[in-house]
């Protein structure tokens, strides 16, 4: 501490007691007491020539509410300092209280001055412990500890102080990082004795980003963006109002305050303060506080940073190459830029405000991605049998809310690796139909364009692979078919992720009996990582897997492939080993079914015996034992630590481990045990919809209150199927309940109401047709895409399917959403959010119908002028899939005069909806009524109305063009598949609908299990229609 800091801090302690002491007692010598004046006396002098007396009057009136104003400030000030903690700020008294605050934090310094001839804080012997070095971290946090290269005070013995940086975050005083860091308030001042330099004798004001010097036994800053309670940064825009931004960031202006207070304190970029709840400039930079309670997933082990999956994807929902940070464009009430900002480099870091992804599974990414890629290859054929069982006018179930995690999990990390999975499956049975005997394998790695084979045994494999004697490689994008052989390796099975993103499969038939030692909980989670993995992939489908005493989480996963029994129920093994030993001795053929068993708790003897008999084996066992415990001779080893690493020594590998806690076990087997059954629904709709989405449901068939029930006989014009249903039974393939569901009789009124809610449908078709139109177009009856006029921005034109997917985000939310529902569905940061909405703003301009921004500012939406609160909102943008839907409506409403509405709604239709979707990306598409797979039931629901019609009238043309309508969009729905079958049959093609109905109906199977029972409804249609004859079709 210098002489000058000690001679300013003195100076300032002398003062305040100058100020509040020697004030009033100097106002007191002098007589100033105005409290002894008589009132009486107070009009007289108001209305006489002054005298002296009254000014003498306001001036000691002045004085003495000056003198409380100050000493209260000052007060409040010392007793803040004192707890460390920030001053409340006192209503109106702003200047006087940063007054008070500048001399309090002067005064300070009298008190930390070291005794002349100490030395310097010098660190104690408990604090020298070892500095750790910690692993890289992929974004650096706002505030960061690092050792520190900068020489230490030099202290009375001239020893070298270690310290480390601590970079000052918003809202850090020197106490608060002390009792943060140092775990001691008072120990600010050893933070003011290393620090001189920066803080330059004034030791309260430390502004954010400043460097700053703490002992060396400072505890490590946390990163904010580790912390659920982490808080946001918003930056106001020109019309915001605290109420306002409360109500978007926190859901509630009410909680306007909490932003005040926790915004107070920052320095705005013009060096003022908030310090009116009332005024707010745009530009400054308000704290959000967080919210509480957020969700924690439980993690199995140490999470290494994301990583790119296999094939070059990226893991994880957060699009970085597709929309870096850039700062935001102009405020809302000033023109937009002819050209955006500059944009960052892809992997520049992002702003350090990001929103956390709480959904995420960690045990389904990273190393556990192929396990995720699994699981929604299984989830996806179940949602396509369930599809069988719908029928027209209504839809399918989605999962309930409690597996939404990992279903979003599975289709995010999930999707990349499918691919992989696909292609690796097909290369390896491609290699075991090119060659006699399949070679020997160890390992397979799964790197971002290759997967490379560690061979046993030196062989020549065939074109594609390349290499020589143990190692060979192939592309993912190799050419291959699809083999129709069985899988060589059965029981390969993922095990981790090397460093540099590789993913490495074990093949456990070749290790034979291998002992997962070290880490009884990592390896307790592997183990379960490998029970799902082996009874999900797709090559392991001619496998058994027995589990004993672990993994019972799983037991729902698959009935078929997976027994799990309890630590005591062992008497199995004997069945195992008798059969095992009757394999051998075959000595020829593969087995069947090859086995895996994983066991946890001390080896039995039946456990021995079986492993001895696979270590000795004299032609190929099919099996596998996964022992979790001590090694014994001759196992295959894999060491697991604790923290969550993996190491095969035979192998030389390195990895970090893959492993399912218990709630992502129990998670996975729910998601693909809920998806079995299917459970047929009504449309949903929006209650509190207004215009033509208050009439339809969100399939756009109008809603039960503006229909009637057909009568008897012939419905007449005012049913879109005007014959009687008897008459459609027995010329289309539909039933009556089709009929009745899909084709109601709609009133004179109820038609009135329906067209006069929609007067501007005509108009807008008009526009989507044509080519010339300024409106922004978004089409999602297809893969999806975003037309607008002129050339997009450079940052958009480059990320082209992000933005559609955020624009498509924007425009399945009519009524507008606030900014952090933006962040929260693409996981995204605030500014980033309002970038990219900046850019979409931009491009898509103005409309040339209104003279209004296609987006406006959150501030100045629909949503905003309507209900009051802020929300961004796509305003006259056409999307087709709204069309269909108005279409729809209205063709219902108008009866037979409505089937050329439905003939407009089907030229829409330009394959399946919402395909072409980027990966990863669009899991919020899973949070809501999953209005992509509504889409496709109402685009087969619409085409086979029309095929019946024409069925009915002999128009086969509109009929065939119905059917494949319906097949594009819904390639799985069995709806458009039977509506197919019976065009090629009325046009004498018998051999192709008998085709159709064999492959794609009766002998249909979207997974590896047999045909299912031919659903009721198809039932029968096919009894109907005579197709297969009766026994064929009951049968099924």
């Amino acid at each position: 501490m210098t002489a000058r800091n000690r001679a300013a801090g003195l100076g300032a302690t002398l003062l305040i007691v100058v100020m509040v002491v020697g004030t009033p007692l100097l106002l007191l010598a002098i007589g100033v007491t105005p409290w002894t004046e008589d009132l009486g006396e107070l009009g007289t002098l108001l209305t006489s020539p002054d005298d002296g007396t009254l000014a003498m009057l306001v001036i000691g009136v002045v004085a003495w509410v000056a003198w409380v104003v100050l000493a209260l400030s000052l007060l409040v000030e010392i007793l803040a300092a004192i707890r460390g903690v920030t001053a409340p700020r006192l209503p109106g008294l702003a200047i006087p209280q940063g007054l008070a605050g500048r001399l309090v934090a002067t005064a300070a310094l009298f008190f930390a001055v070291a005794p002349v001839g100490a030395p310097v804080f010098a660190p104690q012997v408990a604090h020298a412990a070892p500095v750790v070095e910690a692993p890289p971290i992929a974004n650096q946090p706002e505030a960061s500890l690092a050792p520190s290269a900068a020489p230490a005070p030099e202290a009375a013995t001239h020893e070298e102080t270690p310290t480390v940086d601590y970079v000052v975050r918003r809202g850090d005083s020197l106490w608060k990082i002390a009792q943060e860091h140092l775990g001691d308030g008072m120990r600010y001042r050893e933070i003011v004795a290393l620090n001189e330099a920066v803080l330059h004798g004034e030791p309260s004001f430390i502004d954010p980003g400043l460097t700053l010097r703490l002992p060396i036994d400072a505890a490590p800053a946390v990163d904010p963006t580790d912390e659920p309670s982490s808080d946001n940064s918003y930056v106001v825009e020109a019309g915001d109002t605290l109420w306002d931004v409360a109500e978007e960031e926190l859901g509630d202006g009410k909680r306007y305050p909490e932003i005040f207070e926790a915004s107070h304190d920052t320095v705005q970029a013009d060096g003022q303060h908030l310090t009116d709840p009332n005024l707010i400039r745009p530009g400054w930079e308000l704290t959000i506080p967080a919210a509480v309670d957020s969700p924690v997933v439980e993690s199995p082990s140490v999470e290494n940073p994301p990583v790119q999956t296999p094939g070059g994807k990226h893991l994880g929902p957060d699009p970085v190459e597709d929309a870096p940070p850039i700062e935001p464009p102009g405020n809302a009430d000033t023109a937009e830029p002819a050209e955006p900002p500059a944009v960052a480099e892809p992997n520049q870091v992002d702003d350090a405000d990001g929103a956390t992804v709480t959904w995420l599974l960690p045990g389904l990414t990273g190393a556990g991605v192929l396990l995720a890629g699994s699981v929604l290859l299984c989830v996806r054929a179940h949602r396509r049998t369930q599809q069988r069982h719908r029928r027209p006018g209504f839809g399918i179930a989605p999962p309930p809310a409690e597996v939404r995690a990992i279903e979003k999990t599975a289709t995010v990390a999930g999707a990349p690796a499918a691919e992989v999975i696909d292609q690796l499956d097909r290369l390896l049975r491609q290699l075991a139909a090119a060659m006699d005997e399949v070679p020997k394998l160890n390992a397979v790695e799964v790197g971002r364009e290759t997967v490379t084979l560690h061979l046993a045994e030196a062989a020549d494999l065939p074109t594609p692979w390349t290499g020589s004697s143990f190692t060979w490689a192939a592309h993912l994008d190799s050419p291959v078919g699809d083999e129709d052989v069985l899988p060589p390796y059965p029981l390969l099975a993922s095990v981790g992720q090397g460093d540099d993103g590789t993913l490495w499969l074990l093949d456990f038939e070749r290790a034979g009996s291998t002992a997962l030692t070290g880490d009884a909980d990592v390896a307790t989670a592997l183990a379960r990582h490998l029970t799902a993995e082996l009874a999900l992939s797709p090559w392991t489908v001619i496998s058994t897997v027995d589990a004993i005493g672990v993994a019972s989480e799983l037991s729902s996963l698959d009935s078929g492939r997976l027994r799990c029994h309890a630590q005591d129920d062992t008497a199995f093994l004997a069945h195992l080993q008798r059969d095992l030993a009757e394999a051998q001795a075959l000595g020829q053929g593969d087995p069947e079914p090859f086995h895996a068993l994983l066991v946890t708790g001390p080896r039995t003897s039946e456990v021995r015996a079986l492993a001895e008999l696979i270590r000795h084996q004299t032609s190929r066992s099919g099996f596998a034992v996964v022992d979790i415990g001590d090694a014994e001779p001759e196992d295959t080893v894999i060491e697991l630590t604790h923290d969550g690493r993996l190491r095969v020594p035979h192998l030389e590998l390195d990895l970090a481990a893959a492993g399912l806690t218990s709630t992502e076990a129990t998670a996975t087997a729910a998601i693909v045990d809920l998806t079995r059954e299917a459970v047929v629904v009504p449309m949903p709709r929006d209650e509190g919809a207004t215009g033509w989405r208050a009439l339809a449901d969100h399939a756009g068939a109008l809603i039960t209150d503006l229909t009637e029930a057909r009568p008897q006989g012939e419905a007449g014009g005012t049913s879109l199927l005007p014959e009687a249903t008897q008459r459609y039974e027995a010329v289309a393939p539909t039933t009556a309940d089709d009929v009745e569901v899909l084709a109601p009789v709609v009133s004179a009124q109820s038609r009135r109401i329906v067209e006069e809610s929609d007067p501007q449908l005509d108009d807008d078709l008009a526009e989507w047709r044509n080519p010339e139109s300024a409106l922004p177009k978004l089409q999602l009856l297809g893969p999806v895409t975003v037309i607008a006029r002129g050339d997009p921005p450079s940052a958009v034109a480059e990320r082209r399917a992000y933005f559609n997917e955020l624009v498509t985000f924007l425009a399945l939310h009519p009524t507008g959403v606030s900014s952090r529902q933006v962040r929260e569905a693409f996981g995204m940061t605030q500014s980033r959010a309002r970038t990219d909405l900046g850019y979409i703003r931009t491009w898509f301009g103005t409309d040339p119908r209104t003279g209004e921004l296609h987006l406006p500012a959150a501030t100045t939406s629909p949503a905003h002028r309507d209900r009051g609160t802020n929300g961004y909102q796509l305003t006259d943008v056409l999307v087709d899939l709204d069309l269909f839907r108005r279409l729809r409506a209205r063709a219902q409403a108008r009866g037979t005069d409505g089937m050329g509405d439905l003939v407009a709604a089907l030229e829409l239709v330009s394959g399946e909806p919402f395909s072409d979707l980027r990966t990863p990306g669009w899991s919020w598409l899973l949070d809501g009524e999953r209005v992509h797979e509504i889409a496709a039931f109402a685009v087969v629901d619409v085409a086979h109305i029309v095929a019946t019609d024409a069925f009915s009238r002999g128009d086969l043309d509109r009929a065939h063009m119905a059917a494949e309508k319906g097949c594009a969009a819904a390639p799985y729905d069995e709806v458009c598949r039977l509506d197919l079958a019976k065009v090629a049959e009325a046009e004498g093609h018998d051999t192709l609908a008998e085709q159709i109905l064999d492959e794609q109906v009766f002998n249909r199977t979207d997974d590896n299990l047999p045909p299912i029972d031919v659903p009721k409804r198809t039932r029968t249609v096919a009894k109907n229609n005579a197709w297969g004859g009766v026994k064929r079709a009951g049968e099924r």
